[in-house]
């Protein structure tokens, strides 16, 4: 089983992204980055290499952000930002 960890960077980033959207907005772009964590849970190489060193990055569908996170030897999944672009 995969282990998905999200850095408090990341959990700030998605709370002030989701903050400055209508209810309605903010429920669609959550369940979008759930549906991309999903995804990264069973395929946890499905991002392309990241800018940072060690990092790999997921655009997340129909939004102007992306998903930065790592992949641990084991297989693990830490979602580290979640950025504009």
């Amino acid at each position: 089983m995969t282990v998905l960890r999200w850095s408090d960077a990341a959990l700030d980033d998605l709370a002030a992204i989701r903050a400055g959207l209508a209810p309605e907005s903010a429920k669609r772009v959550g369940r979008i980055v759930v549906d991309a964590v999903d995804c990264l849970m069973e395929f946890p190489e499905r991002g392309r290499p990241g800018s940072a060193a060690g990092t790999r990055e997921l655009p997340l569908p129909g939004l102007p952000w992306r998903l930065v996170y790592g992949v641990t030897e084991g297989g693990g999944v830490t979602i580290l930002r979640v950025l504009a672009g």
